[in-house]
């Protein structure tokens, strides 16, 4: 049966690094729902990429109206200075009152705050602000470039030193008399660009809007409600983007770091770039909600599939193969009566619980098969073929039970050892096929004499045989053997080499009461040297172990 338990040890021992059913159910449950999880992945990705879009246009929006406003402004102010360089023309330049003339035609004009004119020698002669007088502004290319092109020139945008305030310089020649070089009226035009930024721009939670001239200096900004101004910052990645293109859209950290995405446009005409900008992670904010909302119910509802492939899996089809499997062990363990359980389970697993129930009968079926075939073979090696008495093997198995029973029991144990007299010169004379037929003839005596149910009639081998007489003591055992004697006479079987012309026998006879220490060697060795006793006397005699011996004639 040893070998009905190997399948059970080998299915314990499967190939380990392979996935389990249930994990395969699970994958197969996932590879279910991908599609759906990518298509929802895909929309919130959309989603947060319009969002993004949507901005960017919003600023880039924001940035080309403030830089349109800062244009119109400009466009204004040209027409107010033509009309302002001919009137001043038409007074004459040596007029005293210059600067009340100028100041009344100041009052009333939008985004104009002053009004300077600049004589020949490059100096501030008349203005409206007395301490402007004097100025010398020949290092100002704007002055001589107004000459040249005798049209309107804008100065760099910068913070005025006499106004104080942000404005752009704009210059405009009067009409010149004589061959001096004409006059230039100069008037600083407030723009007032973050008021163009957007309506509700500023109060974003986290906006910015900067202006920044050609070289990288930030002129001006306001970062939620800070203000900063007049910083180097040409190295930093959102001033060489901005300035890399006339307008456009970026994603980068701002001067104080925050991450913003800004919409710049470059000033026709002014060497500056109007920034405008909202944070990122407000932007943001929203849809990273109600992505990250998504995510949960995403990995909610892998969760959710994933046990219930799990579960779907453990009931469906791991339990019957557990219950299958078991079936298998207890059968493999030598129980044939067990039978799989298929009345509650999917009908997939039906044809193997039959093949399980074919497999465990027609195992039934082969181990009675075996069983008899078993005892068959049992009885076979221990029978000796020749004679049909038990063989040497049986003989011994059976004196060791005898000789434990006895000793249990306190009884006496008989044994005989039969020698055919004179055997060889039987075979030399009538050749091994009679002496087989010789043999089987005292086989079929010695079974006559093993007249008890616990007596046991051996082949010892070649011409030898021993008969266990159980429950005997030396007489019991000395009788048996004379009887025995006697019928094998009886058989007048011809034995012309032997001194009574026929066939005989010498028989060895001993019985011992198994002791504490003995062996049933000792048995064994008395009979053996009661043979020997009767043989050394003449044959065809019986012999004990306290040397009795009694011969008949023939």
């Amino acid at each position: 049966m040893s070998n009905a338990r190997e399948p059970s040890h080998s299915m314990r021992d499967r190939p380990r690094g392979k996935p389990s059913i249930r994990s395969r159910l699970m994958l197969l449950a996932l590879l279910a729902v991908a599609p759906l999880l990518a298509d929802r992945v895909r929309l919130l990705e959309t989603s947060r990429s319009e969002r993004l879009t949507e901005t960017r246009a919003e600023m880039l929006d924001l940035a080309r109206r403030a830089r349109d406003a800062q244009v119109a402004s400009v466009e204004s102010t040209r027409g107010i200075l033509k009309v302002l360089a001919e009137a001043y023309a038409s007074l004459g330049a040596e007029r005293a009152d210059c600067r009340a003339f100028l100041t009344r035609f100041v009052d009333g004009l939008p985004r104009v705050a002053g009004l300077s004119i600049v004589g020949s020698d490059d100096r501030i002669g008349c203005s409206t602000r007395p301490q402007a007088i004097g100025l010398d502004l020949s290092d100002r290319d704007y002055v001589a470039r107004a000459r040249a092109s005798g049209g309107l020139v804008l100065g760099d945008y910068l913070v005025e030193r006499t106004y104080g305030t942000s404005a752009v310089l704009v210059a405009y020649p009067a009409p010149a008399s004589g061959g001096a070089a004409p006059p230039v009226l100069l008037t600083p035009v407030e723009l007032h660009w973050l008021a163009h930024v957007g309506v509700g721009v500023q109060d974003r939670p986290g906006a910015a809007a900067y202006l920044i001239d050609g070289s990288g200096r930030l002129l001006a900004g306001v970062e939620g409600n800070r203000r900063i101004g007049d910083l180097a910052a040409a190295d930093r990645p959102l001033v060489r983007a901005v300035l890399s293109e006339p307008e456009g859209t970026v994603s980068q950290a701002g001067f104080d770091g925050a991450r913003r995405i800004y919409g710049f446009a470059r000033l026709p005409g002014i060497d500056a770039t109007l920034v405008v900008g909202v944070d990122e992670r407000a932007v943001l904010e929203r849809i990273s909600h109600e992505t990250e909302i998504a995510y949960l119910h995403l990995a909610f509802f892998v969760v959710v599939t994933m046990m219930a492939a799990w579960l779907i899996g453990e009931h469906l089809v791991v339990e019957p193969i557990r219950a299958l499997a078991r079936t298998a062990t207890r059968i493999g363990q030598g129980d044939l009566t067990a039978r799989p359980e298929v009345e509650r389970w999917a009908s997939e697993f039906t044809p193997l619980a039959t093949a399980l129930t074919d497999m465990a009968c027609r195992l039934s079926e082969r181990e009675r098969e075996l069983r008899s075939t078993n005892a068959h073979l049992e009885a076979l090696a221990s029978i000796d073929a020749l004679s049909g008495l038990a063989n040497r093997r049986c003989f011994d198995a059976r004196l060791a039970a005898a000789w434990t029973a006895a000793a249990a029991r306190g009884q006496s144990l008989g044994l005989l050892v039969i020698d055919v007299d004179h055997f060889k010169l039987f075979n030399d004379r009538y050749g091994h096929v009679r002496g087989d037929g010789c043999l089987r003839q005292i086989g079929r005596v010695l079974s006559a004499a093993a007249a008890g149910p616990s007596d046991v009639a051996a082949r010892w081998g070649g011409e030898e045989f021993v008969l266990l007489l159980p429950s005997a003591d030396t007489a019991a055992a000395r009788d048996v053997a004379e009887r025995l004697r006697l019928a094998v006479i009886a058989l007048r079987m011809k034995n012309e080499g032997a001194p009574l012309g026929f066939l005989t026998v010498s028989v060895g006879v001993a019985a011992r009461k198994p002791g504490s220490g003995s062996t049933p060697d000792e048995l064994i060795e008395a009979a053996d040297a009661a043979l020997y006793a009767a043989k050394n006397r003449g044959r065809n005699m019986v012999a004990t172990d306290e040397r009795h011996l009694f011969a008949i004639g023939a």
